[in-house]
C-alpha cells in the first residue's frame, strides 16, 4: 500500500472511531432521509441554518463503518459552510464518481473520495449520507 493510501485509510479509521456530527438538533431548518435500495442501509441528515450557512449539521447512519466515517467527514467538512458550498461539493462528488472528473482541489478530509472511487462496490456506503444531504437541501 502506498503512503497516500495509508494516510487516506488513517483518515477513514479516525472518523470511524471518533465520528463528528452525531446527535439531534432542536432547531432543524432542513432534513433529509435516504435508504439505499441496494443495501437497505439508511441515513438521516438534519441541518440548522442561519443566513444561508449550515451552523450545525448532524447525520445518523445505520450502515457500515465506511458509511459512518463518510458521514463524519461530511459533517466536519461542511459544518459552518454555506448551502451553496454544500451544493458544489455534491456536484464535485457526482462528477468524480460518474465521470472521473476531479475537482480542482479536495477540501480537507474529502480527499478520501479520491481513492474510494477505485472501489465501486463501496460507493453506495460512501455516498449514503450525501444522498440524505441532497434531499435535505431540496427542502
Amino acid at each position: 500500500m502506498k503512503k497516500d493510501e495509508d494516510l487516506l485509510r488513517a483518515i477513514l479509521e479516525e472518523h470511524a472511531r471518533n465520528p463528528q456530527g452525531r446527535g439531534k438538533l432542536l432547531k432543524v431548518s432542513h432534513a433529509g432521509e435516504w435508504q439505499s435500495p441496494k443495501t437497505g442501509n439508511s441515513s438521516k441528515v438534519q441541518i440548522e441554518t442561519e443566513s444561508n450557512r449550515m451552523v450545525r449539521l448532524v447525520a445518523q447512519v445505520e450502515g457500515s463503518a465506511l458509511a459512518n466515517a463518510c458521514a463524519s467527514i461530511m459533517c466536519s467538512e461542511l459544518e459552518g459552510s454555506s448551502i451553496n458550498f454544500a451544493h458544489s461539493v455534491l456536484q464535485d462528488l457526482e462528477k468524480w464518481i460518474e465521470h472521473r472528473t476531479a475537482p480542482v482541489a479536495w477540501k480537507g478530509d474529502l480527499v478520501v473520495y479520491e481513492s474510494l472511487v477505485q472501489f465501486p462496490e463501496r460507493m453506495d456506503c460512501a455516498m449514503l449520507c450525501w444522498r440524505s444531504l441532497q434531499i435535505a437541501l431540496k427542502n
